[in-house]
């Protein structure tokens, strides 16, 4: 499920035309911010081992995609060095941000559910 809403995702948004990938770097950002959503959230408690797995494990872990970032740093590299620096920068600032924007969400939510 995970990667056919990556595929769907990745069709959805226009090419930039830049040799960045910003369709992968969008669908892993975003995927860090459910992913640590969720982990703060819903599996806070203990007891919801299965819909960790099948939420965090399976549906981010097949949205998200680290093979995909990996080949996408290494052809960038071979062509635009200084492009992959930035993509690979780019995508941890982009991931950190984005979990931390799931965490900080989710205790709000917390919060104003008391």
């Amino acid at each position: 499920m995970g990667a056919l809403a990556r595929c769907g995702i990745s069709l959805l948004i226009p090419s930039s035309g830049s040799p960045i990938p910003f369709n992968t770097l969008f669908i892993n950002g975003f995927g860090s911010f459910v992913l640590a959503y969720l982990t703060y959230s819903l599996f806070k408690n203990e007891g919801n081992e299965r819909l960790k797995l099948f939420f965090g494990t399976g549906l981010c872990g097949g949205f998200t995609t680290m093979s995909s970032f990996a080949l996408e740093i290494t052809n960038l590299a071979a062509t635009y060095p200084l492009y992959s620096l930035i993509y690979f920068f780019l995508s941890m600032i982009a991931g950190l941000l984005m979990a931390w924007l799931g965490f900080i969400m989710s205790s709000w939510i917390k919060r104003e559910a008391r």
